[in-house]
């Protein structure tokens, strides 16, 4: 199920959208390749970085908006029309 719960700014959204794509990019590039490969480590520590930063911005905006959440539920942004849904 699917319930809007909010809206963020374009210059929020802009944030959010960096990191997750940032967040893709990584997880792309961790599966191409080879866990002896020298960058390795390097990919899965900036992987760590980047999905903490990710959570933090979730944590900060859903604290200031005030959104709604359920126990086994996540939060996804469209980010043409920058609206929050809670997906449950």
């Amino acid at each position: 199920m699917k319930k809007l719960v909010g809206v963020v700014t374009k210059e929020e959204r802009d944030e959010v959208k960096y990191l997750f794509e940032r967040k893709n990019g990584l997880l792309e590039l961790i599966n191409s390749i080879n866990d002896s490969s020298s960058i390795y480590d390097k990919v899965v520590m900036d992987l760590g970085e980047t999905t903490t930063k990710l959570q933090k911005w979730w944590n900060k905006y859903a604290s200031l908006y005030q959104w709604e959440q359920t126990e086994n539920g996540h939060w996804e942004i469209d980010f043409e029309t920058c609206e929050v849904y809670l997906i449950y």
